[in-house]
């Protein structure tokens, strides 16, 4: 028997996956091998901590590029999400 779950509880599953996943991306892709330490606020937004140090380029981009696609998903609606995302969550609650 499927398990019915209300839209907004399905939407807000959605976008908590999405925001896990980029901050997968950002921590274990962008930002390997570089000596700085990044936090995560509650708002879900990357902040480089570097004790005064300079902060490369790349360092920067990548978190100005992570916390526009955040923002950009607390805005979405069940719709813009990829089909394979829908799928997994239904398959997920089953």
């Amino acid at each position: 028997m499927k398990k019915k779950i209300h839209s907004s509880k399905k939407l807000e599953i959605l976008k908590e996956n999405r925001i896990q996943r980029l901050e997968k991306e950002l921590l274990d892709d962008e930002l390997k091998g570089y000596d700085h330490y990044v936090f995560i606020n509650d708002s879900r937004r990357a902040q480089v901590i570097t004790d005064g140090k300079w902060v490369t380029e790349n360092i920067r981009t990548s978190v100005l590029k992570h916390n526009y696609k955040v923002q950009n998903v607390t805005k979405m609606l069940i719709e813009d999400f990829k089909d394979e995302e829908i799928k997994a969550l239904e398959e997920e609650i089953a």
